[in-house]
């Protein structure tokens, strides 16, 4: 099985979610929105690819985010959550602020 590395951020009521294995993207109003719909998207790309000669399949399937934007939110997610961590160390006493913004990183697998 291959597992396709995928990234969200966003706010309340405006989401972004990318695959940056095959470089797709959807927007929403919620992580679970994002989510879902890239789930949907890769599955359909996925179909799709599968339907074409072997040339263009290997082309398609081996598509990929630029590494400068892999390595940008991949670098940004690691940080959300260093300071993710240290507000719950800094507030485990107190109630913590919300943060405007969030990140995510989930993988979606699917067989090959």
């Amino acid at each position: 099985m291959r597992k396709l590395t995928c990234y969200a951020w966003g706010k309340p009521g405006d989401w972004e979610a990318l695959c940056v294995d095959l470089d797709i993207a959807t927007q929403g109003d919620s992580f679970a929105e994002v989510k879902r719909d890239l789930e949907l998207a890769v599955e359909d790309f996925l179909d799709y690819a599968a339907e074409l000669p072997e040339n263009n399949r290997k082309f398609l399937l081996n598509r990929r985010a630029p590494w400068g934007l892999h390595l940008r939110l991949a670098l940004r997610h690691q940080w959300s959550m260093l300071t993710r961590t240290c507000r719950k160390w800094a507030f485990r006493n107190r109630a913590s602020e919300n943060r405007a913004i969030d990140n995510a990183m989930f993988v979606i697998g699917y067989a090959s």
